[in-house]
């Protein structure tokens, strides 16, 4: 991805509002895209967790460094919040009454188009799968900015995308 300009990263980082919206103009689409995918295309958790990154971000930039790429930064970040967000659900979820838990699967063969088998296969991985998935096949990230944002090492996450893909591949055979 092309990253924003140093001067205008530097003029962020001084509090400067203008400069500031230029960063969130710049990188919320992107950042928007990763939430959407991470929060299983729940748009109201979506546009909750861009709302969040960016609180942090703007809380926290005085604090990047510059040894990567904004971008890879404030990926880490949503990341991150996005986790955060899917482990509060599932803990609310825990705590509803047992017949309100019960999801209902459908098999491949009753699913009508490729959406709905792309939305089963996701469903059934966890988020960091989810993200990794996405981010490798859908948003073109390279093993280095994988690593980058998820602290992993990058040839761990081309042995963890690859079994991935095989589970895939076993478990939603048509």
């Amino acid at each position: 991805m092309n990253e924003i300009d140093r001067l205008t990263i530097e003029q962020a980082k001084k509090k400067d509002r203008i400069a500031f919206k230029r960063v969130y103009d710049f990188y919320s689409p992107f950042i928007w895209k990763i939430a959407y995918r991470t929060m299983h295309g729940d748009a109201e958790a979506a546009g909750e967790a861009v709302q969040d990154t960016f609180i942090r971000v703007h809380e926290s930039l005085h604090k990047f460094s510059g040894e990567s790429g904004l971008s890879t930064w404030l990926y880490r970040i949503v990341f991150n919040v996005c986790l955060t967000a899917l482990a509060k659900q599932k803990r609310t979820r825990i705590m509803q009454p047992l017949d309100e838990n019960i999801a209902v699967k459908t098999s491949l063969a009753e699913s009508l188009d490729s959406k709905d088998q792309v939305r089963a296969i996701l469903a059934s991985m966890s988020a960091e799968d989810q993200f990794l998935l996405t981010g490798r096949e859908v948003l073109d990230l390279s093993y280095e900015e994988l690593a980058a944002i998820t602290g992993d090492n990058a040839g761990t996450l081309r042995t963890r995308l690859s079994r991935l893909k095989e589970q895939i591949r076993k478990n939603f055979k048509e």
